[in-house]
């Protein structure tokens, strides 16, 4: 039987699919009363129109009125989002109406929203009577919040009378009224607030504001209230136009009421132990940005700034909102570029353009090494800054169809310092290879370098004549790198491996550099003293190299291996042929040994050591350890040890350590609930504690609790401690104190 226009049976006569009018209905039964121009179906009933669905025990259309009334088990699905009742009343064009002892799950944000009466007023707007709003599960949920009345906006926000928040049965909080969002996609708004109280800032307040200003850019401000130093503004700015053309630019600060100046009550109260320096300022601030930007020609530009107001600010807001964690955290995700640690004093900011073409690379670099403590200081700055540095480089490739290669560093640098030497310096440095294998079975690569430096000198402390402002050097070096590579495969047949590659790879290179007078040269890096070489360096690299079916079928069937580099190990050391030859003592260098062990895929192993030969002692051992599972446990060790100084009996010296510590880190999934964290960092030198902490989470399905407790210990031996409470609520956001 055909319906009339607009309605269609599942069975009915081809019709168009396109038509955003139409409504396809499917029943056990279907009757129509042309009287009153309605139908009533019955029995299994489904309704559907645009990816709208109704389902029902019964449901009566009427086509003149463009309403359907809908009993038993009520079900409209739009999307993955779900509307349930007892009875529902629809208008079919406007898609408003109102279902009694209604549910509305949202699946987005995993919202559910029920009420005595549910009143869809719009296509994106409800009015609930007698409401409950809940992220939980189940009919008796871990918490949810009550209301008598709730205006409910898709991408916007819940406005709620008389409310109640509730965990389990028990009332916690009451409120007249209550706003939260119920946003599915990106939307301007208030962000989840972070209260907090400690002895240095007070009863804090921090409200964040997101601004989405379109698709490609959006906004965060945010208010810091603390009670005893003032109130911190700050902002953000994004946008992203593409992958090589996004940037982020943050900025922040306030008017502190407390200053550090020198004073010892001052000191111990809003001070910092681990410096030197007071901070007398009052006006405190944080800028810092980081830029990817194409431009015309086929060139890329890089901008870091990071500009702050004291070298103590870093630390004050080292792990809240807009603070130095959260701001790294930030910039390594999404531009894979980091920033100077927090107790760092001169901060990098650097203008970078470059272009690629193949076998040669353009870099323009601008740099500005800003020293915090001189400029608050209103100290003499002899800070160097390059301003700019130009560089072009070759990689090594063939000259026409000889068997001789070529490449090539260069550049042009103009050093800048508010007070000293100035000036300008170019660098040419090109190098001839002529590669050999002997014997099918030795690698062998002599090469030659000539290095060519001039300069010009801007501006000297002391007086120079006209004929001391340009300065010219050449220097050739020559270099001998043989090498050969011996290996082995291993067949093996057990737990998954098919094969195994042993590689040794033992190396000789031997250096020689003329000696060169270059005192009257000026001296604005390493570059500008070339220290005579005539040395040789002899290492042996091992490796191994396992090999395994991949899981899965081979696309392309020539990728049917996986290659697990999971051991490298190497020794190399020096010998000083000058030194032997002229009679000065230990011409043999540290042995440097460098280890990188992957056996699995749950563990990888860091190492590098230096021993000394003359006294059988280690001048240096860094070594990290990482183990971790496929459920989140994770553990990490990592030990650092270094020697200041060189011993030397017949002068009387003694080694100093410069460097003997350890920092633990480490999680542990206890269930899919319970998490431990924890962290010890000691310096065995100074035989202190650097900071300790560890953490507990619980997470249920709809919401969780985090405790987290951390101690730093000062020079002066004095405790820092803090402690963190915050509560997750699924769909809300984070609430807590610190």
């Amino acid at each position: 039987m055909a319906l009339p226009a607009g309605l269609h049976a599942a069975e009915d006569e081809p019709h168009d699919p396109g038509d955003p009018s139409t409504w396809h209905v499917s029943a056990d039964t279907i009757h129509y009363d042309r009287a009153s121009d309605e139908y009533l179906a019955t029995g299994n009933v489904s309704v559907t129109r645009e990816g709208r669905t109704l389902t029902a025990d019964m449901v009566r259309l009427n086509q003149t009125a463009r309403e359907a009334w809908a009993e038993g088990n009520v079900r409209l699905l739009s999307g993955n989002d779900v509307l349930t009742g007892r009875r529902m009343r629809l208008d079919m064009d406007e898609e408003t109406g109102s279902i009694e002892d209604g549910a509305l799950f949202f699946s987005e944000n995993h919202l559910y929203l029920k009420g005595r009466e549910i009143q869809k007023t719009g296509p994106d707007t409800y009015h609930i009577l007698d409401a409950r709003a809940t992220t939980c599960d189940g009919d008796h949920p871990d918490w949810q919040i009550t209301a008598k009345d709730l205006e409910v906006t898709i991408e916007g926000y819940g406005f709620a009378k008389h409310t109640a928040f509730w965990a389990r049965k028990m009332p916690l909080l009451y409120s007249p009224y209550l706003f939260f969002p119920i946003k599915l996609k990106r939307q301007t708004g208030l962000l989840a607030p972070e209260f907090g109280l400690s002895d240095r800032k007070g009863e804090a307040y921090l409200q964040p504001f997101f601004w989405a200003i379109n698709d490609s850019m959006d906004a965060t401000f945010f208010a810091d209230y603390m009670s005893k130093r003032g109130t911190r503004l700050g902002a953000e700015f994004r946008y992203a136009a593409g992958e090589r053309a996004k940037g982020t630019f943050m900025a922040d600060g306030f008017e502190d009421r407390k200053i550090d100046d020198g004073q010892e009550e001052n000191s111990d109260d809003w001070g910092y132990t681990d410096d030197l320096y007071p901070r007398p300022n009052s006006d405190r601030y944080w800028l810092r940005a980081k830029v990817d930007q194409n431009l015309p020609l086929g060139m890329t530009a890089k901008l870091d700034l990071d500009v702050v107001s004291d070298q103590d600010y870093l630390k004050e807001f080292k792990s809240n909102f807009g603070g130095f964690e959260k701001t790294r955290d930030y910039f390594l995700d999404h531009f894979n570029r980091d920033i100077d640690d927090y107790n760092e004093t001169v901060r990098t900011n650097q203008l970078n353009v470059n272009r690629t073409w193949t076998g040669y690379s353009l870099n323009m670099d601008a740099r500005w090494y800003d020293d915090v403590i001189k400029r608050r200081l209103d100290d003499d700055d002899d800070t160097l800054q390059t301003l700019p540095q130009i560089s072009l480089d070759g990689t090594k490739k063939k000259i026409y169809d000889l068997p001789v290669y070529f490449d090539l560093l260069s550049h042009y640098t103009y050093f800048y310092r508010q007070e000293g030497l100035r000036g300008h310096r170019a660098d040419v440095y090109p190098r001839v290879y002529y590669p050999m294998r002997l014997l099918d079975a030795i690698n062998v690569e002599p090469s030659a370098g000539l290095r060519q430096t001039a300069w010009q000198v801007d501006r000297a402390l002391d007086t120079r004549s006209d004929d001391d402002q340009d300065f010219y050097r050449a220097i050739y070096d020559l270099k001998l790198d043989t090498s050969t590579d011996i290996y082995r495969v291993y067949e093996l047949t057990s737990g998954g491996w098919n094969g195994i590659r042993h590689g040794i790879k033992p190396q000789v290179v031997y250096e020689y550099i003329p000696e060169k007078e270059q005192e009257r040269y000026p001296e604005f890096d390493s570059l500008d003293r070339i220290e005579a070489r005539n040395r040789i360096t002899y290492g042996l690299t091992q490796a191994l190299v396992a090999r395994r079916l991949k899981a899965g079928p081979a696309d392309p069937p020539a990728a049917e291996n996986d290659y697990i580099h999971f051991l490298r190990f190497k020794l190399e050391q020096s010998f000083d042929i000058d030194r032997q030859r002229e009679g000065l003592r230990r011409p043999f260098s540290d042995i440097l040994a460098e280890l990188d062990l992957t056996p699995g895929n749950n563990v990888s192993l860091d190492a590098d050591a230096l021993w000394r030969p003359y006294d059988s002692r280690f001048y240096g051992f860094n070594a990290g350890l990482n183990l971790w599972d496929g459920r989140g446990d994770r553990i990490g060790l990592t030990y650092r040890f270094t020697r200041e100084e060189a011993a030397d009996t017949e002068l009387g010296t003694e080694a100093v350590v410069g460097v003997k510590s350890m920092d633990l880190t480490g999680t542990l999934v206890v269930t899919p609930s319970w998490q431990l964290r924890g962290k010890y960092e000691y310096n065995f030198e100074k035989e202190r504690m650097i900071e300790a902490g560890g953490g507990i989470t619980f997470m249920s399905q709809c919401w969780g609790v985090s405790v987290d407790y951390s101690v730093e210990e000062e020079e002066d031996g004095t405790n820092n401690g803090s402690i963190s409470f915050m509560v997750h609520l699924l769909g809300l956001g984070t609430f807590g104190d610190q």
